[in-house]
């Protein structure tokens, strides 16, 4: 008698101790560990603990996968690698290190309407990029916003001239203007020591396309116990007069033209874009009118752990396959 009444106590404990929901934006229950951990990181940042039970965190995200067509991309990468400098026995390792990130954002509410992660494990998980990438343009728009008149060169996005370590560190005034991003507290030793979340990337490079500072978001609200918790509400900020915006477009219209020349007919119904990286990553963001994409590749591929080997898929190959990822997230 007493272990059935223990059973039942256990059995009540189990039962009201419920697990947080989280929700599409169409009410359609999030499964996918990835997405949830990305959720998480939101309201981290928003000072809502994730470890408090029986929350329903109701997101902007569109429940519509693009599993399968990422997989044929991916697919396509790894045959394109069989005549580089990889094996077939190497697929096993590719899938399992070869990784991206994708991240929609609508333009003009600032909802993230689409996410996608391959990083199943939280360790090897990349969430953020060197601002050193954005340099450039942090300093057209430094130079703009102190001066609407200031001589900025047409194909200053584009020119790749040698660039010295005193040309890399981030100026007072470019400090300054980072700053009415919320981007604070940089090191003072150079652009390439500063690194900025995914949405902070996207929220520059938005504000660099109409003006308006409106911070990209995931979360709706937040009901504890079926009361409210959190509650989104937008704020917008002018940075650039429209004047300046135009200026801004036509580097960024520039530097597509010279930057993707060769790709030019994958790439035509887009607005602009920014292509940056280093050895071992890529980081494409582009507008295409309504919607802005942030697309990051880790493409160090690790074919024998114990021996610390590796294989990389050429740099100049990401170019072209990061405007297939761009196509692939495109069809629904």
């Amino acid at each position: 008698m007493k272990s059935f009444q223990l059973f039942f106590v256990l059995f009540i404990f189990i039962s009201c101790k419920k697990e947080n929901i989280y929700y599409y934006s169409d009410n359609k229950q999030i499964k996918d560990s990835t997405v949830i951990r990305f959720i998480d990181d939101e309201l981290t940042k928003l000072k809502i603990n994730t470890q408090e039970k029986n929350l329903k965190i109701y997101t902007t995200l569109d429940s519509t996968s693009y599993k399968t067509n990422l997989d044929s991309i991916r697919n396509k990468i790894f045959e394109n690698a069989l005549t580089y400098n990889f094996k077939p026995e190497d697929k096993q390792a590719f899938d399992e290190w070869f990784r991206e990130k994708i991240i929609v954002v609508d333009n003009k509410t600032r909802r993230v309407v689409n996410f996608y992660s391959s990083f199943k494990t939280k360790k090897n998980d990349r969430n953020d990029v060197s601002i050193g990438g954005l340099r450039k343009l942090i300093r057209i728009g430094s130079a703009l916003n102190e001066n609407p008149d200031s001589e900025i060169p047409e194909n200053y996005l584009y020119n790749h001239s040698y660039t010295s370590g005193k040309e890399l560190e981030i100026s007072k005034k470019e400090a300054q203007f980072l700053s009415n991003f919320n981007i604070n507290n940089l090191k003072t030793e150079g652009y390439f020591s500063n690194y900025i979340s995914f949405l902070d990337a996207l929220k520059l490079f938005q504000t660099y396309n109409d003006g308006i500072l409106i911070d990209p978001f995931i979360i709706k609200k937040v009901l504890n116990k079926d009361k409210v918790a959190y509650f989104h509400i937008s704020r917008s900020k002018e940075i650039f007069s429209q004047n300046n915006v135009d200026k801004i477009l036509q580097y960024l219209r520039d530097y597509k033209g010279k930057n993707f020349a060769a790709f030019t007919n994958q790439i035509e119904n887009t607005e602009n874009l920014i292509f940056f990286g280093t050895i071992s990553d890529t980081n494409l963001i582009i507008n295409d009118g309504k919607y802005t994409y942030l697309i990051y590749n880790f493409f160090a591929v690790i074919t024998d752990v114990k021996k610390k080997k590796s294989k990389q898929i050429p740099y100049f190959w990401m170019k072209k396959e990061g405007i297939n990822y761009y196509n692939a997230v495109r069809k629904k």
